[in-house]
């Protein structure tokens, strides 16, 4: 995030542009978050669905996260749909959907609202068709990914309305 406008700006990009699409497996919301050299009309944001949609928390930043280094499982990485949802507001944008593997949310930015139907992290949710889940050798397994992402319940993670830093088995 410490230099993401520079990059964006260095390679043509500044004000006004009609898609910007964030989909990097771990700091998706810090990068949404720190974004301000470009003004998107549509925002596509990956959203971890294994964290649910009650509570609004992301992993912590780190400047080279890599999913596989945080945990074995592929499965620690990314922000809550609400989180999404929470920053969204914050930044001007309402939630219109998800997309049906449950990845991916899509947002507008309000003055570009028109006749679309805003809807809620609550209603709109969609848990992840695809499992991703490894063991600790690295092999795909074929536990539930809601049964695998408690392996993960001591690891920090960011409530992003209250700043506090939590334990995963705290929101889950």
């Amino acid at each position: 995030k410490e230099n993401l406008n520079s990059l964006i700006e260095n390679n043509g990009f500044k004000g006004e542009i009609g898609i910007l699409h964030i989909d990097v497996d771990g700091n998706d919301y810090w990068l949404w978050e720190c974004l301000n050299i470009v003004n998107p009309e549509i925002v596509i944001m990956e959203y971890n669905s294994m964290f649910g949609n009650k509570a609004a928390f992301t992993v912590p930043y780190k400047n080279n996260f890599y999913v596989t280094n945080e945990h074995y499982s592929n499965l620690y990485f990314g922000a809550s749909l609400k989180a999404m949802e929470h920053l969204a507001i914050k930044k001007g944008y309402t939630l219109v959907g998800c997309n049906s593997n449950g990845n991916n949310a899509y947002f507008v930015r309000n003055d570009k609202l028109k006749n679309m139907l805003p809807t809620t992290a609550d209603k709109s949710y969609v848990k992840a068709m695809s499992r991703q889940n490894r063991d600790e050798q690295g092999k795909l397994t074929f536990i539930d990914d809601f049964e695998a992402i408690k392996k993960c319940a001591d690891l920090p993670v960011i409530d992003v309305i209250t700043n506090q830093t939590l334990n995963l088995k705290q929101l889950i």
